[in-house]
């Protein structure tokens, strides 16, 4: 029973991390976000609840990131995540967390209402 646990344990802190690398990967990918006007600025959805829904969104900017490399990472974490909670059980609230839109201010792509920032 005891090496099931420890097996356990040890590939949910090998997904964690992995995880991690990922949104750091995904954070890198988006840069600091400059823009000039509004139309420049998107979101991202990331994450996952236990019930469904992203955890949390990313402003980032068309300006300066790629979309196709930005949405491979965040699905890439997200996929991961969905394997943490199916392999940990966790829970979450179930609480919906709406897209926020993102708009630029002072040349960077910020989240337009702050309840969805990690």
């Amino acid at each position: 029973m005891m090496k099931i646990l420890a097996a356990s344990l040890l590939v949910l802190l090998s997904t964690t991390a992995l995880g991690c690398d990922v949104l750091l990967k995904l954070k890198g990918e988006i840069g600091t976000a400059q823009c000039t006007q509004d139309s420049q600025c998107r979101t991202v959805a990331v994450g996952a609840k236990s019930c469904g829904g992203p955890e949390f969104y990313l402003p980032w900017s068309i300006a300066e990131g790629r979309a196709e490399k930005i949405a491979l990472l965040a699905k890439k974490y997200t996929d991961q995540r969905l394997l943490e909670i199916k392999q940990s059980g966790e829970l979450s609230t179930c609480q919906f967390v709406a897209d926020p839109a993102a708009v630029c201010k002072q040349k960077q792509c910020v989240l337009q209402s702050k309840d969805a920032i990690y």
